[in-house]
């Protein structure tokens, strides 16, 4: 019997592998930002200093704007971003490798230049990042795992039994059947990082 999805936990439980993979680029990218005394300016890496460079341009808008737009435009931010890891993996994987990768170094490079400015890694983690970053980043992992099958199983081998043209339909009725999930953790994140990030770092700064 044709089914267009998949139930949602049935297709995070038979991506596990991946999902974990998926957390390893973005902690490995992210280490050696944050360690390599190259990496610390966010200039030493052309692709790092342009996310670095459009996170800022967001943030002023988001600043100047309502929260209610301030949530939408957070939300889209990240979406667009996932939404493209996840669809587009099937090129070879590449989408959400990059994607994951130059997060990674977002996120090391921006931890470096707090610790240098003398704001504690603690701080930053546990009332700058982790109250948002809950949702995000399983959202965010998620994608990246779907996006790396895509990746793996259409180019370099295909599901065990099935043809290539057959794993790109099965993965792809994967991804479709999570993008519920990831819309909800999206906006559950950016209104916590609108609304309740801020307010947890301005009682520490």
């Amino acid at each position: 019997m044709f089914r267009l999805f998949f139930p949602v936990n049935q297709v995070i439980n038979n991506n596990r592998s991946w999902f974990f993979m998926a957390i390893a680029i973005f902690l490995g990218s992210t280490l050696a930002f944050y360690f390599t005394p190259v990496f610390s300016e966010p200039a030493a890496d052309p692709a790092a200093d342009l996310q670095l460079n459009q996170l800022e341009s967001l943030l002023s808008i988001i600043m100047e704007a309502s929260p209610l737009i301030g949530i939408a435009l957070v939300f889209m931010n990240n979406f667009l971003s996932m939404a493209q890891m996840l669809l587009l993996g099937f090129l070879a994987g590449i989408s959400p490798l990059i994607t994951l990768g130059i997060n990674g170094a977002l996120v090391g490079t921006l931890l470096s230049l707090s610790a240098q400015d003398g704001v504690p890694l603690v701080f930053i983690i546990f009332f700058g990042l982790l109250p948002h970053g809950i949702f995000e980043l399983f959202a965010f992992f998620l994608c990246g795992a779907i996006g790396l099958k895509f990746g793996y199983h259409c180019v370099a081998s295909p599901l065990p039994g099935k043809t290539r043209s057959m794993s790109f339909r099965y993965i792809w009725k994967e991804a479709i059947s999570i993008l519920p999930l990831v819309v909800a953790l999206l906006i559950m994140a950016a209104a916590i990082e609108i609304l309740i990030t801020p307010r947890l770092l301005a009682l520490f700064l």
